[in-house]
């Protein structure tokens, strides 16, 4: 549906991108007092318009169009003619006569040097093959598309024609090359300053990193697509990012925020029909995590309307499965059950729509079955004697069927009993690992406290202390030079070496105080404090950097800005020594209750063993340990590191 609905929307804007939209009566009108080439301009428009509303009047107002421009040579006229035939077939779906005018008009174009239909076409066909399920077929067009825009310098249309590309290998689950040409499409929109567009960039990169399983930054970029999306008054964007949201954080039993983001997206104006429909059918499975059923039925029922009105099953098992889930819950196990059974049934309807032959199958075992219980239940009302021993053996069945329920209960009575009895156990020795952990983390701590207690000693008795002497001894010993200078010139070049020595130590001496605390730090900030860092670490390197920070209008408590800071700095020390990497992003995000510090690389990667080992592993763990955080290291050998740092603010 959401490819069908973005070519209709792609064809929309190619058709009447030129004019407004008016009535059928008037654009006949038109026609009618035209002559020339605007005559067979408007009967493009008109077959166009009937292209959503009469399949044969749209064909009989392009072949007059064709026939005028053919029999007058209007090149470029007839070739936007054969691109509009091809788009009514397309949208009837009749493939194969639509992929001949698409052709058509691509190698017309190429050999009357019209440009503009060549690309149009050219897209057109790589639209027509994806909705075919063609995914192989449609890349190869969309690749034809982007060299087409960067032979001739389009790059907007290079935007399309990656984002195409982006849309295809999502759909394909190829999630890591959707990714690599999603953030080229991110790199020209931005510098375009496309605003607008820069909101469904995020919006898909948060998508593929929820399919990667790397939800951090799922959740950065769904963040960053509802900032723009606010920013640029984009309804449409902002609705899908918090839905978008929502659907991880309930898949993540994040149940609050799932309830928050869902519910601001349905408070947006203008959201259409599924989007309401999905937020309700996201709603009722929020609540029943949340225990609040009733709620959770209220927006079942919502989403159960909507998919009954418009027959969609595969969207519909789901419904069905939360109005099951909390109808149980508050005891109603008959509306439970009806729904539970109109789950499984959806759920084989969906399947079966790719098995025809199982369901032709299915249905004559059901006809056949029909007739034989038929059979049996006439030969039952003439027999009593059958009908008096179907009556014991039902009565038999339930009898057993009581005796089994009560051997049931007792076993699952014993089972809660023992799990009882060992979380309770889990739990006494669960607080007991906690005691001695929160004791091992206050000793870190006071260890780290006076680390950097001590630093700021250092550096502040280097800076204030040394620091000062060595500027008065330099002063000194220009006044004192002053003279033997003008009376000994040939010692000049000694002095100057000696002046050069007291300059160089005071330096040195200034450099590794601001190693130890770091001036930035103390007085500005953690994001002014870590460019620094990236300034400094890769001033003299080809290392290229990209640092992106958000959130922090306020600044962090003073022992997070130095953990964070340090881990930073062993980290990028690491990649610098070790990693041989060209390109590094920093990303640091804070949001409500996280602090989240992204630094990736392209680097050679290290194996599993290496990222555990080693004094600098020990030290960022140890340093998380204080500040109730934890680092996932992701790397292979070759394919660059990823370190996610996020901690918890209290």
């Amino acid at each position: 549906m959401e490819r069908l609905f973005l070519l209709v929307l792609f064809y929309f804007v190619l058709i009447f991108s030129s004019a407004q939209i008016s009535k059928l009566d008037s654009l006949k009108l038109v026609v009618k007092n035209s002559e020339g080439q605007r005559k067979v301009k408007e009967l493009n428009k008109l077959s166009g318009k009937y292209a959503f509303k009469d399949f044969d009047s749209a064909l009989y107002y392009i072949e007059k169009a064709i026939e005028i421009a053919k029999t007058n040579h209007y090149d470029s006229l007839c070739i936007e003619a054969y691109n509009v035939k091809g788009i009514i077939y397309d949208i009837r779906e009749i493939t194969d006569s639509a992929e001949y005018y698409f052709l058509k008009t691509y190698n017309l174009s190429i050999e009357k040097n019209v440009p503009t239909y060549e690309r149009f076409s050219i897209n057109n066909l790589g639209m027509m093959y994806w909705r075919r399920g063609d995914f192989n077929k449609a890349l190869e067009f969309f690749f034809k598309a982007l060299r087409f825009a960067e032979d001739l310098n389009k790059i907007k249309f290079e935007t399309v024609a990656l984002n195409n590309i982006v849309l295809i290998y999502q759909e394909m689950k190829q999630y890591n090359k959707a990714l690599e040409y999603h953030k080229k499409t991110l790199a020209i929109r931005k510098e375009l300053k496309m605003i607008d567009d820069l909101t469904n960039s995020y919006n898909n990169i948060g998508i593929c990193y929820k399919e990667l399983n790397q939800v951090d930054s799922s959740i950065l970029y769904y963040h960053k697509a509802i900032e723009f999306a606010k920013k640029t008054s984009n309804d449409v964007e902002e609705c899908t990012a918090l839905s978008n949201l929502g659907s991880l954080y309930l898949k993540n039993k994040d149940y609050h925020k799932a309830e928050t983001c869902l519910f601001n997206s349905l408070q947006i104006e203008g959201i259409n029909p599924k989007s309401i429909m999905t937020n309700n059918l996201n709603l009722s499975g929020v609540y029943y995590g949340l225990k609040q059923y009733h709620k959770g039925i209220k927006h079942g029922l919502v989403a159960k309307k909507w998919i009954e009105d418009n027959a969609n099953l595969a969207l519909g098992a789901d419904v069905y499965k939360y109005l099951a889930l909390n109808y149980a819950a508050i005891g109603q196990n008959n509306l439970s059950f009806d729904y539970l059974l109109q789950w499984e049934t959806l759920k084989d309807s969906v399947f079966s729509e790719y098995n025809a032959d199982a369901i032709n199958r299915l249905e004559i075992a059901f006809e056949t079955e029909k007739k034989e219980k038929a059979l049996l239940k006439e030969q039952a009302e003439n027999e009593r004697l059958q009908k008096e021993k179907a009556l014991t053996e039902i009565r038999l069945y339930n009898r057993n069927k009581w005796i089994i329920g009560i051997i049931s209960t007792s076993l699952i009575l014993i089972l809660f009993i023992l799990f009882i009895s060992q979380r309770n156990k889990r739990k006494a020795q669960a607080e007991k690992d906690s005691a001695i952990i929160k004791e091992r983390e206050k000793g870190l701590k006071a260890v780290f406290n006076a680390q950097e207690d001590e630093r700021k000693r250092i550096a502040k008795d280097l800076h204030d202390g040394i620091g000062q002497q060595i500027s008065a001894i330099k002063m000194f010993f220009q006044s004192l030079t002053k003279g033997i200078v003008e009376t000994k010139p040939e010692l000049k070049e000694d002095i100057s070496k000696v002046e050069k020595m007291i300059t160089d130590t005071g330096t040195d001496i200034r450099n590794i105080s601001h190693q130890m605390m770091p001036k930035a730090l103390t007085e500005v900030g953690l994001t002014e404090a870590l460019e620094d860092l990236l300034e400094n670490c890769f001033f003299k390197t080809d290392v290229i950097y990209n640092f992106e920070h958000f959130g922090f209008e306020k600044r962090l408590p003073s022992n997070v800005e130095i953990a964070l800071y340090r881990i930073a700095q062993e980290l990028l020390q690491n990649i610098i020594k070790h990693s041989g990497a060209k390109n590094v992003d920093v990303q640091l995000s804070k949001m409500e209750r996280y602090c989240i510090l992204i630094v990736e690389d392209d680097g050679e990667g290290i194996s599993e063993s290496d990222s555990s080992d080693g004094i600098g592993m020990m030290n960022i763990n140890n340093r998380l340990s204080t500040i109730n955080g934890n680092m996932n290291m992701d790397s292979e050998k070759g394919e660059g590191t990823t370190a996610t740092i996020r901690i918890a603010l209290v």
